[in-house]
């Protein structure tokens, strides 16, 4: 059997270097690093081969908005996986995908990117390619753990997801690609709800918007904000019996939580494209200023509902001090799953719809995300610490 090749397209940046090793670890994959950098890619390449016997990677200078490049690098590519801040050229990059007859992996957060990615559906069906889209952990991992809420429960009535990421900005080489396509999400940014049979857009200027979370110290109790994940839109229909679900974001730093982002907010209002550089360039700014340790990733579930008639609450936290290494994991454990062809099938998928969530927790776990769970009962509220039952 041939050994399939993947072209990890941005492989130099901050997940894309995390990415690379743990594939190859994890797999018997080739890998086709791409980037514009060529010495960069030399030198990772020369690494992962060194670290890695076999030969098993290779390099390629690209630039994904080159059309007839991509078309040509991806000829014998059974899979590309995006890891770059291109999310302005995934027309490109998509159709040249297509025509190579390959499949997909993003790790990208952008309405854009999906509109784009839905006008495609047809073409990807005809094609019988796997795109799997919204990988990583922000966005990825909110659905799973709600869907492994419902499998732990017999009726899931309610199901909170937040998350508190807290990177050294200072230590991480963020391209101003990477922070535009930040800045862009504040444009797009929703916060919606499902309450009462009904999705609720919630205002953001509204205090009453805020939900408290309670996080494992140091952090401790987080104001968090409602924010919309398109992978979230999809439980209602999947658990009828769901009264309340949404995701809810913790904030980067009192500064640029209550100074820069109103800022960005007001400049995308007033210049939405003529403003775009000048709102990277401050959020880049204050991120590399204010942000102070302690830094941690974490994903949290507070969920409610019954066993035997019985109403218990399922608290489920997943957590990382590397936010990039917490994005490469979900995916590699993802791709574990499609290479043995648990997932793989035709069509546009969401990482969080599409995954096994036992199994995707379980590999996740023993790649170094740390698992833990605990229950309690509504009538003393006393909890129990421990692993999920996976």
């Amino acid at each position: 059997m041939t050994t399939p090749l993947f072209m990890l397209l941005g492989a130099t940046g901050a997940t894309g270097r995390r990415l690379a090793p743990l594939l190859l670890q994890e797999t018997q994959v080739r890998l086709l690093l791409a980037a514009r950098s060529a010495s960069a890619l030399t030198q990772l390449t020369i690494q992962l081969n060194t670290e890695f016997p076999g030969e098993r990677v290779t390099y390629r200078v690209l630039d994904a908005a080159d059309a007839s490049g991509m078309r040509q690098a991806l000829q014998a590519v059974q899979l590309l996986l995006v890891a770059s801040g291109t999310a302005h050229c995934v027309e490109t990059t998509a159709r040249a995908a297509l025509e190579a007859g390959c499949d997909w992996l993003d790790i990208q957060y952008s309405g854009s990117k999906l509109n784009t990615l839905q006008r495609l559906r047809p073409a990807i069906e005809q094609r019988q390619s796997c795109f799997i889209t919204d990988g990583g952990f922000h966005p990825g991992l909110a659905a799973v753990v709600v869907r492994e809420a419902a499998r732990q429960l017999d009726e899931l009535t309610i199901a909170r997801v937040a998350s508190l990421i807290k990177l050294d900005w200072q230590g991480i080489a963020v391209t101003l690609d990477t922070v535009r396509e930040m800045v862009q999400e504040f444009a797009e940014f929703q916060s919606l709800v499902w309450r009462d049979d009904t999705w609720h857009k919630l205002s953001l200027t509204s205090s009453s918007t805020l939900r408290r979370f309670v996080f494992a110290p140091p952090f401790g109790e987080q104001l968090c904000t409602p924010m919309l994940l398109q992978e979230m839109l999809l439980l209602p229909e999947l658990f009828p019996q769901l009264r309340e679900t949404g995701f809810y974001v913790g904030g980067f730093n009192p500064v640029t939580d209550k100074v820069v982002i109103p800022l960005i907010f007001g400049l995308m209002r007033l210049a939405p494209h003529r403003g775009l550089s000048v709102a990277a360039r401050l959020l880049h700014w204050s991120l590399r200023r204010f942000g102070r340790p302690p830094y941690h990733t974490i994903l949290q579930l507070e969920a409610s509902g019954r066993i035997a008639g019985k109403e218990r609450q399922f608290q489920l936290s997943l957590s990382h001090p590397d936010g990039y290494q917490f994005t490469a994991i979900p995916v590699v454990a993802t791709l574990l799953q499609y290479l043995d062809d648990s997932v793989r099938r035709p069509g546009l998928h969401f990482q969080a719809q599409l995954v096994d969530p036992e199994r995707l927790l379980r590999d996740m776990a023993r790649l170094g995300v740390e698992v833990t769970s605990g229950w309690s009962e509504s009538d003393n509220g006393s909890v129990g610490q421990g692993h999920p039952q996976l």
